[in-house]
């Protein structure tokens, strides 16, 4: 029985060693190199119980091989390829690639002395702008200073400042008035040239003005009232209306910005209303207000003016009678 334990004991110790020279547990081939493991198998539980002494027992020192089993796979394949780092750029070479291939696009000199250059020359303010700006800028390397041309008195050009400073800007502003400006088609050519200097063009301006309002009517109803003050009227068969409704309708292509009623009454005094805007159609529109009667008889003279976006003004007269008090 003792040998028989002793047996045991000295066939651990020399797995453990085997074991501890990194070499796989299992049949060794012809060349000496161990095959690869098989799928491990269920370890049945050994008769004898055995541990070794402290005599006995492997190094503690660290295996000298890595303890990963060689395998017949591991042991034949080929080492990795080493890529070389000159394969492919890297991404300081393709900043570098990529600065050396921008094309260098050469800046002309600006010319000598004082030059002018306009953003536009031609401006079309259509049927409604009345505002419109260009750019007046310096090219030379001196100061340019700015000459405008005559234009109508409802056509105004104006630049910002009069001189321009080398590489700046100035605005030259245009504003047309079509409150007086002549119905129709505008067509004006207005010289920008500079006094000190080259440069400079004609500026075209066009636009299309609309006509004044159109007052088509201006009624008044009741066209009689009795003046303010009166009794109350028994068996009287006659209108005790001390106010009017006062309706006026007008066209205008550009739209209508407000109506108002001045009233002269009798006696002298005078009165302005606001009219409020009560329907519109495409360019017609009807703007109604009440007029209040007066302390005395009379009649009430009133003119409607009616505006339009443009600031372009008609006006229609028309008059209310004012009846004494019933008798």
């Amino acid at each position: 029985m003792a040998a028989l334990a002793l047996a045991v004991v000295s066939l651990v110790l020399i797995r453990g060693r085997l074991a501890g020279d990194g070499r796989a547990a299992g049949p060794l081939n012809r060349s000496g190199v161990p095959t690869a493991p098989s799928a491990p198998s269920v370890q049945q539980p050994s008769d004898v119980l055995t541990a070794p002494t402290a005599s006995h027992r492997p190094s503690p020192t660290a295996p000298s091989t890595p303890t990963t089993p060689i395998t017949a796979a591991t042991a034949t394949a080929p080492a990795p390829a080493v890529v070389s780092p000159s394969g492919a750029p890297t991404a300081s070479r393709s900043r570098a690639a990529g600065r050396s291939a921008t094309a260098v696009v050469p800046v002309a000199p600006r010319p000598t002395g004082s030059v002018l250059a306009l953003s536009a020359t031609t401006v079309d303010l259509g049927p409604v702008d009345s505002v419109w700006r260009l750019d007046l800028r310096g090219e030379g390397t001196a100061p340019v200073d700015v000459a405008v041309g005559a234009s109508p008195s409802w056509l105004a050009v104006v630049p910002d400042r009069p001189r321009v400073n080398p590489g700046s800007d100035v605005p030259l502003v245009i504003t047309l008035d079509r409150s007086v400006a002549p119905p129709g088609p505008i067509d004006v050519t207005v010289p920008v040239s500079a006094r000190n200097g080259v440069g400079g063009a004609d500026v075209r301006i066009t636009a299309s003005v609309d006509g004044p309002p159109r007052i088509l009517s201006v009624t008044a109803a009741p066209d009689r009232v009795v003046r303010t003050g009166c009794p109350p009227a028994t068996g009287v068969a006659q209108s005790t209306a001390a106010t009017s409704t006062v309706t006026v309708t007008a066209v205008d292509e550009t739209g209508i910005f407000a109506v108002e009623l001045a009233a002269v009454l009798p006696g002298g005094r005078t009165t302005t209303e606001s009219l409020s805007l009560g329907t519109a159609t495409g360019d017609r529109s009807t703007w109604t207000g009440r007029l209040a009667s007066a302390p005395d008889p009379g009649t009430i003279s009133y003119t409607a003016t009616v505006t339009d976006l443009e600031g372009r003004r008609s006006q229609s007269p028309g008059s209310l009678v004012v009846l004494p008090c019933p008798s």
